[in-house]
C-alpha cells in the first residue's frame, strides 16, 4: 500500500541537544492522537531533523523513531540555523513548511491550527505563531517569547514593525521558500550576522505582494532558559541581525526600507516589541542601539546577490 504524500513537512534545526528534542518530537506526534481526538483528522504529515550537533548524543536519541517513517534524521557537518533548515526544506514533500526548535514543545492542536490557517486564508504566504515561556525562576533568567492576544494579517513592508514572530512557531508555502531561494544562510542563528534570517524572509514577502500573519491560536512552548547574564549576549545578537537585515533591505529596497526604519526608531524610542520584551529587561536601550548600527553597517558593506536577495558569502562559514 502507497503512503500518501504528506501536507505538512515539519522541520527542526538542532545542534549538542539531546533530551529535548525528544519532547518536541513526542509533541508532535502527539498531534495525530490528542489533536485528532479534539479537532478531527489532521493532514498528513513527515519530520525532518536536520542535526548540527558536534556530539552523537542526539543521533543516539533518534534512535528511539528508527521505525517511525513519518520521521527523517540527517547530520551534517554544516553550521547555522538558517543553513540547515534550508537543507530540511530542500527535501520536503509536503506543500506546507512548519518549524519549531528543538527546546519547544508544540500544542496539541498545532498541525491542526498551521493548516487551517493556509486554508482559511489563500493569500497568506508566512504564519508566526505564539511562543509561550515554560516555567521557570524568573529571579534567575528568562525565556525568550512572543505572545499575540488577536489575530493580525498584514500586506504592505511598511507592516514589517508589526510582525516579530519567532522561528520556533513559523509555517510557511514551500513556494515561498521556493522564490526567495530559502533562508539567508549569512543571517540567523549561528551565521555571521547571528540572526533575523525569519524577519528578512517576511520583508521579501510582503515587497512581493503576499501576506504575513500572526496566529495565537498557533502555540508553542519554548523552554530555552537563559540566565540574565546571557541575556545581555541574546539581545545584542538579536538586534545586529536586525540590523544587518535592514541595511540589506535599504540597499534592495530604498524607499520603503527607509519609512520603515523611521517607523522602527519612533517604536524603538517610544513603544515596546513583544519580543524583545522577553530578551532580557536588564538591557539598556543604548547597548540595542549600538549592536543595530553595528549590524546596519555590516549589512551596508557586505555585498548582495541581486538574484536572489541574499548576502554573498563571507568568513569563515561551512
Amino acid at each position: 500500500m502507497s503512503v500518501p504524500k504528506p501536507v505538512i513537512s515539519v522541520v527542526i534545526a538542532t545542534r549538542n541537544r539531546k533530551g529535548s528534542i525528544v519532547w518536541t518530537i513526542d509533541s508532535i506526534l502527539n498531534n495525530a492522537l490528542l489533536g485528532e481526538a479534539a479537532q478531527g483528522p489532521i493532514p498528513s504529515f513527515e519530520i525532518l531533523v536536520v542535526d548540527q550537533s558536534t556530539n552523537n548524543a542526539c543521533q543516539q536519541a533518534m534512535e528511539t523513531y528508527a521505525g517511525d517513517t513519518r520521521i527523517r534524521y540527517q547530520h551534517t557537518e554544516t553550521v547555522g540555523m538558517a543553513r540547515a533548515r534550508n537543507l530540511a526544506i530542500a527535501q520536503a514533500q509536503g506543500e506546507l513548511i512548519a518549524i519549531t526548535d528543538d527546546d519547544c514543545v508544540v500544542a496539541d492542536n498545532w498541525l491542526w491550527e498551521i493548516y487551517n490557517v493556509f486554508l482559511s486564508y489563500p493569500k497568506v504566504a508566512l504564519l508566526f505563531g505564539n511562543v509561550l515561556p515554560g516555567d521557570h525562576d524568573a529571579s534567575a533568567g528568562f525565556i525568550p517569547s512572543y505572545c499575540r492576544q488577536h489575530a493580525k494579517i498584514v500586506s504592505s513592508a511598511l507592516d514589517k514593525n508589526d510582525v516579530d514572530g519567532l522561528g520556533a512557531c513559523m509555517a510557511m508555502r514551500k513556494s515561498l521558500w521556493q522564490a526567495f531561494h530559502g533562508f539567508d544562510e549569512m543571517l540567523g542563528t549561528g551565521g555571521l550576522l547571528k540572526s533575523s534570517s525569519e524577519g528578512d524572509l517576511v520583508i521579501h514577502a510582503l515587497h512581493k505582494g503576499h501576506q504575513v500573519c500572526e496566529m495565537p491560536s498557533v502555540v508553542v512552548v519554548h523552554h530555552g532558559f537563559r540566565t540574565w547574564e546571557a541575556g545581555a549576549g541574546l539581545i545584542g545578537r538579536y538586534w545586529y541581525g536586525t540590523g544587518a537585515m535592514y541595511g540589506k533591505h535599504l540597499k534592495l529596497y530604498p524607499v520603503s526600507t527607509l519609512l520603515t526604519l523611521v517607523l522602527l526608531a519612533g517604536r524603538f524610542a517610544f513603544g515596546t516589541s513583544r519580543v524583545a520584551s522577553s530578551l532580557g529587561r536588564n538591557t539598556h536601550k543604548r547597548d540595542r542601539l549600538r549592536a543595530f548600527l553595528l549590524g546596519f553597517g555590516k549589512g551596508l558593506w557586505l555585498k548582495i546577490n541581486r538574484q536572489t536577495g541574499h548576502f554573498k558569502p563571507t568568513g569563515s562559514i561551512k
